[in-house]
């Protein structure tokens, strides 16, 4: 009800101010020719005319909005416009006759007032009724490409959310069945090492398998469910796999989308070092450069050859990105066979809250009270 009040107010005080500029040109006008007597009477006559104007507007309104001219059904729409139009014509006429406007009529004049009344609106009904059906009509187009754009934007969202779940999901059977081939192997002989690795794995499994919708979190915490499934890679490959972190301080609170590092490590452990022969490395640093955050995989692994097929993982991570960030995002990555591969990453660099956006915001020691530190040689470096 509100809102019909809203609409009908705007209507009238539209007619009201288009009925004012008209008492002011005709003041104008009269005040050049030295013709001012009864202005007053002739603005309330005015008002009164483009009023009958305002009351017509809403049937306007509603047939614009019932019959739009569309490339298939023009013919019939301007059939029906022109009757309607008619029809206000002839109303007009009607609300002017029952509310006494006034009218000019020649001297002498003899007839029905009605029907010269009609000779006369009908001219200039025309001027108000074109103009009325098409504001109507493109208030309609505005409606439809704004509904339009805003559900465009909706699927966008829900595309990036599945694709996060597709993301989410590669922590897949695979990767759970050999963690778990793993610990049962490590239960009878370091049982300390079973209990830090299920541990791990339930933290992660928490943290992966939480209901949130959030694109970004911060760096720090993503950088701990990385270390956290670092670690599980360690138990799992031994002496064959060591790793580095290293990302300044300053940089843990820069956002990054949710588990964008992940499936870049995975590749560097699965295809890099597990097919070489000799131990591997992997790095993951990260700088801030101008507005921009760079992030880097690098592994000295057996790398690969230009132009094979990116696995899902990187191509998904690569659609998540334009998505989020458009064109100012770049994945970059270089590899040559036997000299390992490097994994670039370009994002705007951006804050976000301690607190907020958090994927893994209970304790992250819950689960790993019983960690025996010190065993491993991989590094977490620091820097103010």
């Amino acid at each position: 009800m509100k809102r019909i009040l809203l609409r009908l107010g705007l209507i009238f005080g539209a007619w009201t101010a288009f009925a004012l500029v008209a008492i002011v040109n005709v003041y104008l006008v009269r005040s050049k020719l030295g013709m001012t007597a009864e202005f007053w009477k002739t603005a309330a006559e005015i008002v009164l005319e483009y009023w009958v104007y305002a009351a017509l507007t809403p049937p306007v309104l509603y047939v614009a909005h019932r019959f739009p001219f569309t490339s298939k059904n023009w013919p019939q729409t301007v059939v029906v416009h022109f009757a309607c139009y008619m029809a206000f014509s002839w109303a007009a006429v009607g609300l002017d006759e029952l509310l006494k406007v006034p009218i000019m009529l020649p001297k002498q004049f003899q007839g029905s007032t009605v029907w010269f009344r009609f000779l006369h609106t009908f001219y200039d009904s025309l001027w108000m009724y074109v103009p009325l059906i098409a504001l109507s009509a493109a208030y309609e187009y505005y409606a439809r490409f704004t509904e339009r754009d805003k559900r465009a934007a909706q699927l966008e969202a829900q595309l990036t959310r599945a694709e996060l779940e597709a993301l989410r999901n590669q922590l897949h059977p695979h990767f759970l069945f050999n963690t778990l081939n793993s610990i049962a192997s490590l239960m009878h002989e370091d049982v300390q090492g079973a209990d830090d690795m299920i541990a791990d794995l339930s933290y992660m499994l928490r943290a992966y398998l939480r209901d949130t919708n959030e694109q970004e979190i911060s760096l720090r915490q993503e950088l701990d469910l990385l270390e956290t499934y670092l670690r599980i890679q360690k138990r799992r490959f031994e002496d064959q796999l060591s790793y580095t972190i290293d990302v300044a301080e300053t940089l843990y609170n820069a956002a990054v989308p949710t588990l964008l590092l992940q499936p870049f490590v995975e590749n560097a452990i699965l295809h890099g070092i597990a097919p070489s022969c000799s131990p591997g490395h992997v790095t993951v640093s990260a700088r801030q450069l101008g507005g921009h955050l760079m992030l880097t995989v690098f592994d000295d692994g057996v790398g690969f050859t230009p132009g094979e097929m990116e696995g899902i993982g990187v191509s998904n991570s690569r659609s998540r990105l334009k998505q989020l960030y458009g064109e100012d995002q770049k994945v970059e990555l270089v590899s040559a066979p036997g000299q390992g591969t490097t994994v670039t990453v370009r994002l705007p660099f951006q804050f976000i809250l301690p607190n907020a956006g958090s994927m893994v915001d209970e304790d992250p020691n819950l689960d790993r009270g019983r960690r025996t530190s010190g065993k491993t040689t991989n590094t977490v470096s620091t820097s103010a």
